[in-house]
């Protein structure tokens, strides 16, 4: 009997698809990496080693997303009276926005719709993401089309983990 139940178990573990329904990507996700390929299909950190990441994906189909480089300085001063150089420099370490999202299982892509965005011109945009699962919590996005509706053949790979 003991054997049996055992066997079950682990069929029923063997069998069960983590993390490759479309469903499985709600969640809150950490940013553990991300990349840029460059054309001999070597890849360089985007911004460097340890970019920091949220990103966020309900089950009513809204998306949110923050991605910072940690490299980034601290103003010292309040934001809206930074210098000209300073807020540039904050703003190039960043990416945010947050809007709807939809999953195509068939084309294993994720389509991002801003509704609200660092960049004004990325409202209203989609953006698609291709994904795959790279085991129960943890995802790769790859970006086929940026902000501006840009189709990317080299686009930056990121790796999200599951916030447990």
């Amino acid at each position: 009997m003991r054997q049996w139940l055992l066997l079950t178990l682990l069929i029923g573990v063997a069998g069960t698809p983590h993390g490759k329904d479309p469903e499985d990507i709600v969640g809150i996700w950490r940013l553990v990496s991300m990349v840029r390929p460059d054309s001999s299909g070597r890849s360089k950190p985007f911004w460097d080693e340890r970019p920091v990441g949220l990103l966020i994906y309900a089950a009513d189909g809204q998306v949110s997303a923050q991605l910072y480089d940690s490299r980034r300085p601290r103003l010292g001063v309040r934001w809206e009276t930074a210098s000209a150089e300073a807020a540039r420099t904050a703003y190039v370490g960043l990416i945010t926005y947050f809007g709807t999202y939809s999953v195509d299982r068939a084309s294993r892509t994720i389509s991002h719709k801003p509704e609200g965005a660092m960049s004004p011109d990325w409202i209203g945009s989609t953006m698609v993401r291709s994904y795959r699962f790279l085991g129960p919590d943890r995802v790769e996005l790859r970006v086929l089309t940026t902000g501006d509706g840009q189709r990317v053949t080299n686009g930056s790979v990121m790796v999200w983990e599951r916030v447990r």
